[in-house]
């Protein structure tokens, strides 16, 4: 069932189908962006930049083609701000009904992660997000971050190596830049 109770299967219609996809794109505007302030206005403007640019849409991924317009338009308002700096969020999503001792370990092991994902670099912190975040397949990342999906495959099992190495308290080891 589609907005306002009417069928539709159409990525942006006329009864604003698209709110389904504004979620994914809130997300990774304040994951790119990481400025709280501007995560509802940034979204408002790629939505209506997505929809003014429909006409662009060739098939495939829907959010995939989403969210390469909300990545490009993210890094360009970063770009104007002269931003070198893109982390990541500190905060993790969901809380359980664990015992007092489970709360602290539990909080201090996301925090550990978290910060192990701030230093990761900026494309590995994206495809890692895509991935396990918003469950985007390997196409879909490649469509978004414009990279052939092998690069992502290898790109996300690099940055899990790097995540997990910074997690043990290991520096990350390099990789090349993958296009």
């Amino acid at each position: 069932m589609g907005c306002y109770g009417v069928e539709c299967h159409e990525p942006f219609c006329a009864y604003g189908c698209f709110r389904e996809h504004a979620a994914m794109v809130r997300h990774l505007v304040y994951h790119i962006t990481r400025d709280p302030n501007d995560v509802e206005d940034l979204t408002q403007e790629i939505m209506l930049k997505a929809y003014r640019s429909l006409d662009g849409y060739r098939g495939g991924s829907f959010r995939a083609w989403l969210a390469r317009i909300a990545r490009n338009h993210c890094y360009d308002v970063l770009r104007r701000r002269q931003t070198d700096d893109l982390p990541l969020a500190d905060e993790v999503l969901a809380t359980v009904e664990p015992g007092p001792e489970d709360v602290v370990v539990w909080r201090e092991a996301v925090w550990e992660v978290a910060q192990a994902i701030n230093r990761l670099p900026p494309v590995d912190r994206e495809i890692l997000l895509l991935r396990h975040v918003h469950q985007f397949s390997y196409d879909e990342i490649a469509a978004a971050v414009n990279m052939r999906p092998g690069a992502v495959r290898t790109r996300v099992v690099r940055a899990r190596r790097k995540l997990a190495d910074l997690v043990d308290g290991r520096e990350i080891r390099e990789t090349p830049e993958l296009g």
